[in-house]
């Protein structure tokens, strides 16, 4: 799946599914680890009940090695214990006879003995307890213990990074519902402007025109003049139609692409700033046909060639247009003479309201792109750009065959949207 075509809930299902895997490796590793531990103080209170059963025996000669020992491996215990006769009655002394139990030795013997009932229970209802058996196989004592309290701080680590991991997603949830808003809000304003903007050159053409009538109200230029004005008024109704398929799904059908780029260029071309003295040079191959939606295409090629217009800064100024084919592409080579793209602005210039002028709104370039490569399936991409060189833009198109019939009605093509 391209990722463009991509939704928001597919994203929020990667993410998902992503910290789903991490939590559940977080409590397969957390159960090895407590396991083994468990497993350790398991072994250690059988060693500590093997001590036991040394000392307890009478007849056997008690090495003092052992003493030495014992007081090296009774503070590594750092879990609760308590031995209790075979009855599970806690061992008088108390102190001597548990560990990590907070016993007060200030605590009369029958609180301490209560105590360490509750104590006996609790451990009875986690761990089996090991029994301390002389010889004979008599059972001399019982120790139970219990979980350290690592193990139970261990214990809760895959629950804190679940609820860590869910923050994070209901955060970025968020967040990223603030941006869409936000972005929303920013194409609404950069659309309005756009708008406006297209408006603007065909209005202004208009009332130059009608200015012109007022002074030559009669004559052949008075016939000049109201074919321009009717192109200025065709112009206006194309605007129309390129705004009425934001959000629709245009009609495609299989055209030549130079009369498109032609007559885009040929309405531009007596429009430049005279200032500029800008010259457009134009070798385009008649034969490359693609299916398009002739008044979308010829929006995004204008857009482009608008930015070449006021990118040229130095007269004489030079756009230059090459249609030619690559393999089964129809490609469209856009060259201005103009001052270029800074090289750490190039990687944005398509971002919605992304723009290095001073009064643009940074749509013209967001929108070709969407039309070229969500609509026409095309691709359309920076080739190159420098302060000597000027810049270059490519448009892509998959050239149209000829068993090709596009839907009339644009059925399985994507909406256009800004």
């Amino acid at each position: 799946m391209r990722w463009r075509t991509w939704r928001r809930w597919h994203v929020y299902a990667l993410v998902g599914t992503f910290g789903a895997i991490i939590v559940l490796l977080s409590f397969v590793a957390t159960g090895v680890v407590v396991r083994e531990i468990i497993q350790r103080e398991r072994q250690s209170v059988r060693f500590y009940a093997e001590m036991l059963r040394i000392f307890a025996d009478p007849n056997r000669e008690t090495d003092p090695f052992l003493f030495v020992l014992l007081d090296y491996i009774v503070p590594t215990i750092s879990f609760p214990v308590v031995v209790t006769d075979p009855q599970d009655e806690p061992l008088y002394p108390y102190i001597q006879n548990t560990l990590n139990v907070g016993l007060d030795s200030s605590w009369s013997a029958d609180v301490q003995r209560r105590y360490l009932k509750g104590w006996v229970e609790k451990m009875r209802q986690e761990f089996p307890p090991v029994s301390v058996v002389d010889l004979r196989g008599v059972e001399l004592a019982r120790i139970y213990y219990s979980t350290s309290e690592l193990v139970r701080w261990i214990r809760w680590i895959p629950y804190v990074q679940a609820a860590l991991v869910s923050a994070l997603l209901l955060v970025g949830w968020w967040s990223v519902g603030l941006l869409r808003r936000a972005e929303e809000s920013r194409l609404w304003v950069a659309m309005a402007k756009e708008a406006a903007h297209q408006l603007g050159t065909p209005l202004s053409s208009v009332l130059g025109w009608l200015e012109l009538l007022r002074q030559h109200p009669a004559g052949v230029e008075s016939q000049e003049i109201l074919q321009e004005l009717e192109q200025d008024v065709e112009r206006l109704q194309g605007v129309a139609v390129r705004f009425s398929h934001i959000g629709a799904r245009p009609q495609l059908a299989v055209e030549p692409i130079a009369p498109i780029v032609d007559e885009v260029v040929g309405y531009l071309r007596r429009r430049l700033p005279q200032s500029k003295r800008i010259s457009i040079e134009q070798s385009l191959d008649q034969s490359v046909r693609a299916t398009v939606n002739r008044e979308l295409l010829a929006w995004a090629i204008e857009n482009i060639l608008k930015n070449a217009v006021e990118a040229i800064e130095q007269p004489p100024g030079r756009i230059q247009l090459r249609l030619t084919t690559s393999g089964d592409v129809a490609r469209l080579e856009i060259r201005d003479s103009g001052r270029g793209i800074p090289l750490g602005m190039q990687r944005r210039i398509f971002e919605p309201g992304f723009t290095t002028k001073r009064r643009g709104w940074g749509l013209g370039l967001s929108l070709a792109r969407r039309i070229v490569e969500q609509y026409h399936g095309g691709r359309l991409y920076l080739k190159e750009s420098s302060p000597t060189t000027g810049t270059t833009f490519v448009i892509e198109l998959p050239l149209a065959t000829e068993k090709e019939n596009p839907r009339p009605d644009g059925e399985g093509s994507p909406a256009l949207s800004s």
